[in-house]
């Protein structure tokens, strides 16, 4: 009877990632709302939770789990969880009400459409729209709202990350109407599941911290059998990169621009990208979005974007433009990957790729390609509308704008003296450069430096940041030194395997261990201090967090654990290198509204430490299947040893992650669960990686379990980036 319930229990188990799985992919081409209704909200999906549940039960009662508290307690979170979430499924109401300035409101709209009376009169009294300071850019929307209930009224506000409670309705922010009269609130009512379900999720944490220091689960034998000595050899692939050199072809000569000026006048603060910023971060994404990194045909950014803004017309006959697709080329009639403006346009000055975008006669993959090229284009468009070089802040009742130099749009009422200064200090600027009167230039830029600190000293960053920023934009573009980083962690790594006895390539090793994280923690700190929030809000920061936490997970344990030294520095190479190279140009940017919340950081930190420590247990597990191959039995049951155990926090990192970022989603969302492709596919990733915790699992060898781990990780991969690139969902942000 027990192997009967186990292999029903492997099937729903198994069925349920599957049925999870496939939902994603329906939802990407039917939409969430068939998704949910399709399977998530259905009555056998449900059924299929509740009979898995049930039998779970049973078999840890006939199992006795009762003796291993910690245990117990484990598996009693999840099904307390799991019976929050039935109860929500069961009673709860959800829907959305639109408030007007001093007009009464009374009932809301339920997601089914039906109306719903409120047991209290709801009255929009205020609504602001808050901005970073000295920027159009939102940090926050506020509401307040009168609450009347019988004779009583109170008053509650409302905003991104803030919810307003009345008789347990919850009011969360949502959007407003553009006259800023109104706001729409998403409505939830739930008295009873989410008290469960938070239970569940307290319960969890506490059991999962009791299991890491239990006597009776098998993290201590593991333990033991991981940190005995351990002599192992492996056979890397080598790795080497090509750098191939371009030939720039230039029809016309290029004026050089004096270097001192264009780094003086790089220092200059802009509004851009709705945060107020030095000039060359401007200047280097300008660049970097060009060519693919930030310098060309050795000039600098600086003296790229300084220099086009006056020799415009030698600039775009330059080839610096990197087109990747052979059909594109074709297309543009040019003969290898570099193109100039000149290029993208005909002798008529025709455009070559206009309505190509949307040409459906062409593959998808050429389309992607000709939006790729397109949009290099409108960067330069935007470049010659000025929309890079908002340089004169000015305030108008109360608001702070900033204007491009020669701006139509000043106020009515400017200062003579303002108006004339902004009109015309630019061209001053220009025919210094034109006449390289150095002394001249740099007096322009310090008057326009000064007046920006007189306009808009309260809001604009310090100096020392505006500075840090600059070195910040020079030394993450630096790509040589991740190829660097690469290169001396595989060499490392196939030393510590073949040479593991030996001091000197230790130390050595130890040595570039910690000189690797000096240089991520510069980099990752100083991202933190220029954008003014902990760098955790996009593929590319996770991925540097992601490469910094490797590296100090190694140092921690290396002590204990000295084959962690081989495989950490590689994790965090290759993290590096898809935060460098797959984010093109990450930018620094203010953090959402929805993402100001300080559970973020909580919930993206454990997240990042588990695939961490997943990436690490899967160079081990090659490492071991490689042992197994040559007939190392002893070094590969060590190896794998170390790898079960790695795997406990692994698992435990997640499954914390995972429900931190359901409380962080019920307070921005209202919704502790949405069955979002990102949510989804992290809870099978834990799930997946959770089976070899169990009893059942038990009967496969170590070689399995190593094939095991390995497979595993491509739900990481799906997870982490799989989701973003090909599935939809409220996390392609990250």
């Amino acid at each position: 009877m027990t192997a009967f319930i186990n292999s029903v229990i492997i099937f729903l188990y198994t069925l349920l990632i599957v049925c999870m799985g496939f939902s994603t992919i329906l939802e990407k081409f039917y939409g969430t709302s068939y998704a949910k209704s399709a399977v998530y909200g259905s009555w056998w999906f449900v059924a299929l939770w509740f009979v898995l549940t049930v039998l779970a039960v049973m078999s840890l009662i006939k199992l006795k789990v009762h003796k291993r508290l910690a245990v117990m307690m484990l598996h009693v979170s999840f099904v307390v969880i799991l019976a929050g979430a039935f109860i929500t499924h069961l009673f709860s109401e959800n829907g959305t009400i639109h408030l007007r300035k001093d007009e009464a409101a009374t009932c809301f709209i339920k997601d089914d459409g039906v109306a719903k009376t409120l047991p209290f009169v709801l009255t929009l009294a205020s609504f602001e729209i808050q901005n970073y300071p000295g920027t159009d850019a939102v940090m926050d929307y506020v509401c307040g709202i009168n609450v009347k209930n019988g004779e009583n009224v109170e008053k509650i506000s409302v905003s991104m990350n803030n919810i307003g409670k009345v008789d347990g309705y919850r009011f969360y922010q949502s959007s407003y109407d553009s006259d800023g009269d109104g706001t729409h609130l998403l409505v939830s009512y739930d008295p009873y599941g989410i008290a469960v379900t938070y239970s569940g999720y307290m319960l969890l944490l506490i059991s999962l911290l009791w299991t890491m220091i239990s006597k009776h689960t098998r993290i201590r034998e593991l333990y033991r059998a991981a940190t005995k000595p351990l002599a192992v050899m492996l056979i890397l692939f080598a790795a080497s990169t090509g750098i191939k050199a371009q030939n720039h072809i230039s029809t016309q000569p290029i004026p050089k621009i004096d270097d001192k000026i264009a780094d003086d006048f790089a220092d200059v603060a802009i509004l851009y990208n709705g945060r107020i910023c030095p000039l060359n971060t401007a200047a280097t994404e300008f660049v970097t979005k060009l060519c693919g990194k930030s310098s060309w045909n050795g000039y600098s950014a600086n003296e790229i974007f300084v220099g086009w803004m006056i020799y415009y017309t030698q600039w775009e006959t330059q080839k610096l433009i990197k087109v990747k697709s052979k059909e594109v080329q074709k297309i543009l009639g040019i003969d290898g990957k570099m193109a100039s403006v000149k290029d993208f346009y005909t002798s008529t000055h025709t455009y070559k790729l206009k309505g190509l975008v949307n040409d459906s006669t062409l593959s998808v993959a050429t389309r992607n390609a000709i939006r790729e090229a397109d949009e290099k284009l409108q960067v330069v468009t935007m470049f010659y509308n000025s929309e890079m070089l908002r340089i004169f802040p000015l305030s108008t009742d109360g608001k702070m704008d900033w204007y491009t130099p020669g701006s139509t749009e000043l106020p009515l009422g400017t200062p003579e003296a303002e108006f004339q200064f902004i009109n015309h200090s630019m061209d001053y600027l220009t025919k210094a450069i034109l006449v390289n009167d150095v002394a001249k230039a740099k007096q322009i830029i310090a008057k326009i430096k000064l007046y920006q600190r007189e306009k808009a000293g309260n809001v604009m960053p310090s100096e020392t940041r505006m500075t840090l920023e600059v070195f910040y934009n020079k030394f993450q573009q630096n790509h040589w030194a991740v190829y660097l980083f690469i290169t001396l962690s595989l060499a490392s790594c196939l030393l510590l395997l073949t040479k593991d006895d030996s001091k000197v390539v230790k130390r050595t090793v130890v040595a570039f261990i910690s000189i690797a994280t000096l240089w991520l923690s510069t980099l990752w700190l100083a991202r933190w201090i220029v954008s003014g929030h902990i760098p955790l809000g996009n593929g590319a920061e996770t991925m540097l967090f992601m490469a910094w936490i490797t590296l100090i997970i190694t140092l921690i344990i290396m002590k204990k654990m000295p084959v962690i030294m081989a495989f950490g520095p590689v994790v965090s190479a290759l993290c590096m290198l898809v935060s460098t190279l797959a984010f093109d140009s990450p930018q620094i940017t203010n953090l959402m509204p929805v993402l100001q919340s300080p559970l973020l950081s909580a919930h993206v930190v454990m997240v990042m430490i588990s695939y961490t420590l997943l990436a690490i247990i899967t160079l081990m597990s090659v490492c071991s299947i490689v042992y197994y191959k040559k007939g190392l039995t002893a070094k590969q049951e060590r190896m794998t040893a170390l790898s079960a155990l790695i795997l406990y926090p692994a698992v435990f990192c997640l499954a914390v992650g995972i429900f931190v970022g359901a409380v962080w989603a019920n307070v921005s969302w209202g919704s502790y669960w949405s069955w979002d492709p990102k949510e989804t596919w992290a809870l099978i990733t834990m799930m997946i990686y959770a089976v070899p915790f169990h009893r059942s699992f038990k009967q496969f060898t170590s070689i399995q379990f190593n094939w095991f781990i390995l497979f595993s990780f491509l739900a990481v991969l799906m997870t982490y980036f799989g989701v973003n690139f090909f599935l939809a969902g409220m996390h392609s942000y990250a």
